[in-house]
């Protein structure tokens, strides 16, 4: 078993895979992230953390790879970030609290959660170069006269 970085989607992979290879695991993919509707905030969430939930989805609408399950990797990253940012918040407020090994504990912890967040939801800025590559390869190719023409010669 091959321990290196982990698997990333077919839609945002670099490296070089077999054309049939990319489509049986986009077919995969596809039928693994559940029902093609943008995730929803579950309940319990607060107001601040649904936004910054809805502030990701909506990110990454146009890269099409969030389905129904993410929802669970969605809601740990979203948490994450609302509690750095309380945390940051309280720091702010009274900077002793930078001395505190409980609250840098604390603050380790999310950060780390909403690194692992990054990682799975692809938001590194890498990851973002190449969503947005296949975004634009999207819309060329939905718009694309040439394209068009050349589909109704067949």
């Amino acid at each position: 078993m091959d321990v290196g970085r982990p698997a990333k989607s077919v839609k945002v992979k670099s490296g070089a895979i077999a054309s049939d290879d990319a489509a049986v695991r986009k077919n995969v993919e596809d039928r693994l992230r559940g029902e093609c509707a943008p995730p929803v905030p579950p309940d319990g969430m607060t107001d601040s953390q649904k936004e910054i939930f809805r502030y990701i989805v909506s990110g990454l609408a146009d890269s099409e790879i969030l389905g129904k399950l993410d929802v669970f990797v969605l809601e740990s990253t979203a948490v994450a970030i609302d509690r750095l940012r309380t945390i940051n918040r309280m720091i702010d407020d009274r900077p002793e609290l930078m001395l505190s090994t409980a609250t840098q504990n604390s603050r380790a912890k999310y950060q780390n959660d909403l690194w692992r967040g990054c990682n799975e939801l692809c938001l590194s800025p890498q990851a973002r170069a190449k969503l947005g590559n296949l975004a634009a390869q999207k819309t060329k190719e939905k718009k694309d006269p040439l394209m068009d023409a050349l589909m109704d010669d067949d």
